[in-house]
């Protein structure tokens, strides 16, 4: 669940204000002291710390002794989404141990650091319905052996229901009474020192010119498809359904951007990456279409909930399954050696010579007039009554067209970075509504079988029925709706940047 607090730092003679006249709190409850003892684990070389994330295994706490990963919210410094794992301090749980294992890979976890806190805490409550906030006031001491190396105090101000601006309000008043605001890092990483604090592996980058190599765009889209990738494995493995959409389209991109710099990189090297990514977007693919199917036939079957229980029933033994099998990927050795491939290719990808020669300016434009080409030659073509797998190739080159975009806009320049991103938006409109033609087509597909499997489960049969033909419909519309998106897209000045970049 997440956490959500802020950190403050005091010294020797801080003592804790009257909380009770903060507004939002109506009344203060001080629990039992804790003597708390933590020994937080690591790779060697610091990271899960360098990412943000700790691994520890805790006693001292009211329910016993536990074990607790702590992972990043990207974009919140004072949110922290936290898990608690049952086990001995023997060795470190499974569960515990995959949470972080695209951060770690094919590295070793072992101790780091060991902490001792002395732990005082409140309890300030509403007066509406009972939620509040908890501050504690810790003294912390960092262990060698059995030497005590470094001693600090801080305090800690965690919501615990009654909202941020509380939270925000009690943090004020402890200011005022000589706390002081302090960098929000968890205790370990600033016990484990510099080392700690230093970049993680991947980054991605913050800018790129235009004048700049065409092979620092390569890395740029290959460090932004790696960091999505391994931020969403831990809320894939939870079963996040946006966590695994995110990984699968980092995987995607990934894939279809060594395609789109295929002149950039060495063949052979991008091919074997673009057949492992293959594998592991079929792995997430595989659960989220099923998420997406099962959404969009709930929401159109709506008033049938009780006849359709036998397709949802179907489709949440299917999901198991295929949850299953991902597991599998991301917990097998083949998806350890992809994650540390991809690393690797963040800082050192196989670059051909015009991938050192060409600027960004002069090399990415004409990768993505490739895939517009395909693009227009297809869906010029395209008639209302051509077969839905002809809209489905054009999909797909839409989506190719438009991720061919995204990857070079950062690297052109504001100017001509903002056409590319007008052109991938243009795209977008085309995928998307031809991914509904395409959904409701194999949503189609699937109904027609389960009906011709219970022709004789009258409700059943009846309600498949009228999802079918709402399914249909949803393909006329989207099949009606395409010319539109297509000549917005297709326009003279959506393409100059193309020739003229």
């Amino acid at each position: 669940m997440p956490e959500v607090e802020v950190k403050l730092a005091v010294h020797g003679p801080f003592e804790l204000p009257d909380l009770g006249t903060v507004e939002g709190v109506a009344s203060v409850e001080q629990g039992a002291a804790q003597h708390l003892r933590a020994t937080y684990y690591d790779t060697d070389d610091l990271r899960l710390a360098r990412n943000g994330i700790t691994l520890r295994y805790r006693s001292g706490e009211d329910d016993g002794a536990v074990w607790t990963v702590k992972l990043p919210v990207d974009g919140a410094a004072m949110v922290r989404d936290e898990i608690n794992i049952e086990g001995s301090g023997n060795s470190i749980p499974r569960p515990a141990a995959d949470l972080v294992t695209a951060f770690v890979r094919s590295a070793s976890l072992s101790p780091v650091t060991r902490i001792q806190t002395r732990r005082r805490r409140w309890s300030l409550l509403n007066d509406e319905d009972g939620a509040g906030t908890e501050v504690v006031d810790d003294e912390v001491s960092v262990l060698e052996g059995s030497r005590v190396v470094a001693r600090s105090r801080e305090l800690e101000v965690e919501d615990k229901g009654a909202g941020h601006d509380v939270l925000l309000r009690i943090s004020d008043v402890l200011q005022e009474a000589g706390a002081m605001a302090e960098e929000q890092v968890p205790k370990a990483v600033r016990a484990l020192g510099a080392r700690a604090a230093a970049a993680p592996d991947v980054v991605p980058p913050k800018k790129i010119s235009p004048k700049d190599p065409a092979g620092r765009a390569v890395r740029g889209s290959l460090a932004s498809g790696t960091y999505r990738m391994m931020a969403n494995d831990p809320g894939t493995r939870l079963g996040g359904e946006d966590s695994v959409h995110q990984m699968r389209v980092a995987a995607r991109r990934m894939r279809s951007d060594l395609k789109t710099f295929g002149p950039l990189v060495d063949e052979a090297w991008a091919t074997s990456l673009e057949t492992e990514l293959k594998w592991i977007a079929a792995a997430l693919g595989e659960v989220r279409d099923l998420d997406v199917m099962q959404a969009r036939l709930r929401k159109a079957g709506g008033g049938m909930e009780e006849s359709l229980d036998p397709l949802f029933a179907s489709m949440d033994s299917k999901h198991d399954v295929a949850r299953e099998r991902l597991l599998e990927a991301v917990r097998s050795n083949r998806y350890v050696e992809l994650l540390d491939r991809l690393v690797e290719a963040c800082h050192e990808p196989a670059l051909t010579e015009a991938a050192n020669k060409q600027t960004c300016a002069e090399a990415l434009p004409p990768l993505v007039n490739q895939a517009w080409r395909k693009l227009a030659r297809q869906a010029r073509s395209l008639r209302p009554g051509d077969p839905d797998e002809d809209f489905h190739e054009v999909r797909i080159s839409a989506k190719k067209a438009r991720y061919a975009a995204e990857a070079v806009a950062p690297s052109l320049g504001k100017k001509i970075g903002k056409q590319a991103n007008n052109f991938a938006s243009r795209c977008a409109d085309v995928q998307d509504v031809l991914g509904t033609l395409q959904d409701a087509v194999v949503s189609a597909g699937m109904v027609k079988h389960l009906a011709a499997e219970h022709r004789n489960d009258g409700p059943f049969s009846l309600a498949l029925g009228r999802l079918l033909e709402r399914q249909e419909h949803n393909a006329r519309e989207a099949k009606q709706s395409f010319p539109k998106v297509w000549d917005a897209l297709d326009k003279a000045k959506n393409l100059e940047w193309l020739i003229t970049a």
